[in-house]
């Protein structure tokens, strides 16, 4: 095809065709500057099928990863308010100092509440695989852009929090250790490989419970555990929340 069009310009030079050579050529011209045109625009749509491709394959991906995160969030939740519920009640029985009340659960307050924790452990390793390739800007949607990068700078403070939490654990798991063994409940007794002391030891355990009650060092921590682990309970529900709206969005996008 070249070699013709170069034949024809020859052709029309020699014969001294100046003004048909310059129309020839500016036809020419067009007709290149067409076909590069539709080159470019070809390789465009190429690019966009293959980047079209790719978002599909990260917003499934992101997908799973949230449903899942959805899922250890609403169980963090499940178990985080039973804990706050046991140290709220264990903060009334410290407050009355009464060997009596809710003598049966003491023990249940101090082990499912004080001395117990949970965290949900987020999954974003796509998310840090599209931020790191810069693969992120595939993804068309700026809202949800901007709700997964929420999702991950809240982490940052959740991680903030639990270190404060886990600070104040230990404080309480040193304050409390004394009076774990006499107060632990029968099956976890037996799961230790101890007697059943629990029912028989009742002068042990009213001294236990006592001193207990008497050790200045308690209330404090675990007033401002209550306050800590409310405070992680409202994230873990925004956290949720946000879970919830990033699959909405990838659902309306997968759509």
């Amino acid at each position: 095809m070249i070699t013709f069009l170069r034949k024809i310009r020859q052709n029309l030079l020699s014969e001294g065709k100046t003004r048909k050579y310059l129309k020839y050529a500016i036809g020419e011209i067009v007709l290149v500057t067409i076909g590069i045109l539709i080159a470019l625009q070809i390789n465009n749509w190429n690019q966009k099928r293959i980047n079209n491709n790719k978002e599909v394959t990260i917003l499934n991906s992101l997908k799973t990863e949230f449903e899942e995160n959805s899922n250890r969030y609403t169980k963090t939740i499940r178990f985080q308010k039973q804990v706050v519920k046991h140290m709220s009640s264990l903060l009334q029985c410290l407050e009355k100092k009464d060997i009596t009340f809710m003598r049966d659960s003491i023990g249940i307050y101090i082990t499912g509440g004080a001395l117990n924790y949970y965290r949900a452990e987020p999954v974003l390793g796509t998310y840090e695989a599209l931020n790191g390739s810069g693969d992120i800007n595939l993804i068309k949607n700026e809202l949800l852009k901007s709700k997964l990068a929420s999702f991950s700078s809240e982490i940052v403070q959740g991680f903030e929090d639990e270190i404060a939490t886990m600070d104040l654990l230990n404080i309480l798991t040193i304050e409390f250790s004394p009076s774990l063994e006499p107060l632990m409940l029968t099956k976890y007794r037996q799961s230790f490989g101890l007697k059943n002391t629990r029912n028989t030891n009742v002068d042990f355990q009213n001294k236990t419970l006592l001193k207990m009650y008497q050790n200045p060092n308690i209330m404090t921590p675990l007033m401002r555990r209550i306050l800590m682990e409310n405070n992680r309970l409202e994230l873990q529900n925004k956290m949720l929340k946000l879970s919830k709206e990033i699959l909405e969005l990838i659902d309306n996008e997968i759509e």
